[in-house]
């Protein structure tokens, strides 16, 4: 017997109603249309226990019914969410946000009899995550969700509760356009030479000075945070003051953001990135106007930039930072005073534990210090999908108009 309603109750209720259906039809000299296909306004949980009423051999017809009536999946009832899948496959589980991208540990269930596949969830009501069903080992998009968003490792279905609300700064809107010019720097610091994107505002005037952002991962967040489209959007609406952005890519980014090469990389980014930036660029030579952000790894960076020399990187942008690395250093460094000058804003979400873990640590100090710190903390994971919808948030605390 399934777990969410008897067998017995649900004869009964669909007795009645199909008795009804048929009394009503009579009276009005209609034909009753085929009382099977009545079922596919029932709720996903409703129509599970009608499927226990039903002989194991007419099942299957029944869910190829009910699921081509769905517009979408998952199936949303407040709260509650279903992910459904349909195959003749068997193993099949959900992974992403929620649980790590961890296939093994949410498994859907198959109801008897049929190709049918589920898994009941709850989250936030304005969560908004991505997933993937893995199919006997193969990562899958769900068929049946048109919402799709790109990631590190390629596309994800994307899950978004109904109180979650689409970033429309990351479209292009049809507003004025900076420029984005490429060009290449050669460090001896680190050995390596970096390519690297300089946005400069529309309407740009060499004459006047402009405060300016550098972005870790300088072509993902072009490419995946839609920055161009944002950073024109919030100029345009006037929402930040207008400013120059370098966004810089880096060749080996464990290396360089989080572990041996980290204090080198630091070092170029302050002696040899900004003096090259500032003499070809009509940028405010104070750290009060000049800041460094980026994700995961490249928020560990960012803040030992900041940390390193907080007079020439006075602000500092972090999505979703991770500061575990070498024993949670940066964690300890914040806790101990590194960034009590710097202006600080930090998004990230409850989904991905061990960064929530360090990021509720810095601020917590920072608030209980009185320092300065703007915080987002969302029902979200360790995607671009965070990142790209709060690039605005950041930028607007740190670039006020």
């Amino acid at each position: 017997m399934h777990s969410f309603y008897s067998t017995r109750f649900y004869k009964i209720v669909i007795g009645l109603f199909l008795g009804s259906l048929f009394l009503t039809c009579c009276e009005n000299n209609i034909e009753p249309d085929n009382p099977k296909d009545e079922f596919t306004a029932l709720p996903f949980e409703e129509f599970l226990g009608y499927l226990e009423t039903i002989d194991i051999s007419e099942r299957q017809e029944l869910v190829d019914v009910y699921m081509d009536s769905l517009t979408s999946t998952p199936i949303i009832d407040g709260e509650k969410v279903f992910f459904v899948y349909v195959t003749d496959k068997q193993n099949v589980s959900v992974a992403g946000d929620f649980n790590g991208w961890n296939s093994g540990v949410n498994s859907l269930s198959n109801f008897n009899g049929t190709t049918l596949w589920y898994a009941e969830f709850y989250f936030e009501s304005n969560a908004r995550l991505d997933y993937k069903f893995v199919v006997e080992g193969r990562w899958l998009l769900d068929p049946k969700n048109p919402n799709k968003v790109s990631g590190g490792f390629g596309p994800n279905s994307e899950l978004a509760m109904p109180g979650y609300v689409q970033p429309l700064e990351i479209e292009n809107i049809g507003n004025p356009e900076g420029l984005l010019e490429k060009m290449e720097l050669a460090s001896s610091i680190t050995g390596s030479t970096y390519s690297i994107d300089v946005y400069v505002p529309p309407g740009y005037n060499p004459n006047l000075s402009y405060p300016s952002v550098y972005f870790q991962d300088g072509s993902e967040y072009i490419v995946l945070g839609s920055a161009f489209n944002v950073l024109n959007n919030l100029i345009a609406n006037n929402e930040i003051t207008p400013i120059i952005a370098v966004f810089v890519k880096p060749n080996d980014r464990g290396a360089e953001y989080a572990f041996e090469m980290r204090m080198q990389y630091a070092s170029f980014f302050i002696n040899e990135l900004v003096p090259f930036i500032d003499a070809k660029y009509s940028t405010i030579d104070n750290g009060d106007k000049r800041a460094v952000m980026g994700a995961s790894f490249g928020g560990n960076i960012s803040a030992i930039i900041c940390a390193e020399n907080p007079a020439v990187f006075g602000n500092l942008g972090l999505h979703s930072g991770a500061f575990w690395p070498n024993d949670h250093e940066l964690t300890n460094q914040v806790t101990s005073g590194a960034l009590n000058s710097v202006r600080v804003a930090s998004v990230w979400g409850t989904y991905e534990a061990d960064i929530a873990y360090d990021m509720n640590i810095v601020k917590d100090y920072m608030l209980d210090n009185n320092l300065d710190i703007f915080w987002k903390e969302l029902p979200e994971g360790h995607s671009w999908g965070l990142w790209r919808a709060n690039i605005d948030d950041v930028l607007k605390y740190l670039f006020p108009l």
